[in-house]
């Protein structure tokens, strides 16, 4: 595989990646931080990282169920289906956390999960290990089993338990990784664009909305992006295809970018213009378009479209993450 780049998390997603390979010994990774300083947000931005390089992970992870931005309870995540169960809430139930309650039929189907995935996935994620665990109830079973297994743990705990969860389960030499780290490097990219990128970036065949020079209903088909500078994005398409006409009549376009696995979602909405430059068609130019436009990047049927993004929109699915970013 391709060395990983341009992440805070690359580091950790290139350790996995050595664990797995045998390269080096078992090294459990500590995901920490404190109380609501984005642990589990840290955690499903690592997965979907590590998916994006075609590692699997199992497990759970356990995000907040917010009303008016108060925390009322916590569901979990069973990542290998993507399925979502309750988890804690408010109501009185069998095991009392602080204010919330657990059941403890939805902690023995968190333990079924993180076990199962044991022999499945050669990453398992647990959110989160506190005091619970270390009094011998919530998920230490499956934490005691995951530290013998042969696969990577990935353990979110809370800063200021961590000396004590290290010591309670034996863990040799783990790896810390402070979501402050995450939190840090997010601030040089304000209004989500990070996010809003990233999530273009990883799915390279958007659709391309354009609207009908007759009926005025939009149409979309899928696309291949070629390249994009931040605000600007690339297609290659053929001169006499429907929406170059469509987008002389009417430039307004929208790229959306969709990603059902992970409930990722980006949609950028600009201008287009159909460009003649033979340097740049060069540049951009794809062997595989070949049967297409056998001539090559000189071949009079192959056009580019430049679309300048006005303003985009965005929203990570496991996290809830959303926003709006100007790209004009």
């Amino acid at each position: 595989m391709e060395p990983v780049f341009g992440s805070p998390l690359a580091p950790v997603v290139e350790l996995i990646r050595a664990q797995m390979e045998k390269q080096r010994k078992k090294q459990p990774i500590l995901l920490v931080g404190g109380i609501g300083s984005g642990k589990t947000a840290t955690g499903l931005r690592l997965l979907s990282l590590l998916r994006s390089y075609g590692i699997q992970a199992g497990g759970i992870l356990a995000p907040r169920l917010l009303k008016d931005e108060e925390t009322i309870g916590y569901s979990i995540i069973d990542l290998a289906t993507n399925a979502t169960h309750p988890f804690a809430g408010l109501e009185p139930s069998d095991i009392q956390i602080g204010k919330f309650y657990l059941s403890q039929a939805g902690l023995d189907l968190a333990d079924r999960t993180i076990v199962k995935a044991l022999n499945e996935t050669p990453v398992v994620f647990i959110d989160e290990i506190g005091r619970l665990e270390m009094e011998g109830g919530g998920h230490s079973h499956a934490v005691r089993r995951l530290l013998q297994s042969g696969s990577v743990p990935v353990l979110l705990i809370r800063d200021t338990l961590v000396e004590q969860v290290v010591h309670t389960f034996e863990i040799a030499d783990p790896f810390i990784f402070h979501t402050s780290e995450m939190r840090d490097a997010e601030e040089f990219v304000p209004g989500g664009a990070q996010t809003f990128w990233q999530i273009v970036d990883s799915i390279p065949y958007p659709l391309l909305a354009t609207i009908g020079s007759q009926d005025g209903f939009p149409q979309s088909r899928p696309m291949h992006l070629i390249d994009h500078d931040g605000k600007t994005m690339w297609f290659a398409t053929s001169r006499a295809s429907r929406k170059v006409t469509q987008i002389q009549a009417n430039p307004r376009v929208t790229a959306l970018f969709v990603d059902s696995a992970r409930y990722n979602y980006a949609s950028f909405h600009g201008h287009a213009h159909i460009v003649d430059d033979a340097d740049r068609q060069k540049t951009l130019w794809r062997n595989e378009w070949e049967d297409d436009w056998p001539e090559g990047p000189s071949d009079p049927d192959y056009v580019l479209i430049r679309v300048d993004g006005i303003r985009g929109h965005f929203l990570r699915g496991y996290t809830g993450e959303s926003g709006e970013i100007e790209l004009a």
